[in-house]
């Protein structure tokens, strides 16, 4: 999924005139995780971002503009959703750290990875009511 960090990347690089190689060969990365950054599939760490900055001699925290207006999104998200679908009762109310990480990792997934990550988190749910 393409996020501000992705964008802010791909900008800064070109601001830079620098390729993908370039920049990979600089942070001693293969060049397709750096593509990875750029295009969301994965998102750098924080020790990443600080290396990359330095790259394109930027503050990191130029690379995390608009990140906090994606997570408000993201938790809004949480909350906005129904509370019973499928049959299954969602918890609306806030949602912790983990639960905000677990719903980026399961936006950067293809659907078919999404379906079966949400077959398998309710087979949990129904395990665990089997049980009681």
């Amino acid at each position: 999924m393409y996020s501000m960090i992705s964008y802010w990347l791909k900008y800064y690089r070109h601001e830079c005139g620098l390729t993908q190689q370039q920049v990979a060969d600089r942070l001693k990365i293969e060049r397709s995780t750096y593509t990875y950054y750029e295009t969301g599939k994965t998102k750098p760490d924080i020790n990443t971002l600080i290396k990359i900055a330095k790259v394109y001699n930027i503050n990191y925290q130029k690379l995390l503009e608009g990140v906090e207006a994606e997570l408000e999104d993201a938790v809004a998200e949480i909350h906005s959703g129904a509370e019973e679908d499928d049959g299954y009762k969602y918890r609306t109310h806030a949602a912790t750290k983990y639960e905000v990480e677990l719903l980026f990792v399961v936006r950067n997934l293809n659907p078919k990875q999404r379906k079966e990550v949400m077959n398998l988190a309710k087979s949990f749910i129904k395990d665990s009511d089997d049980e009681e």
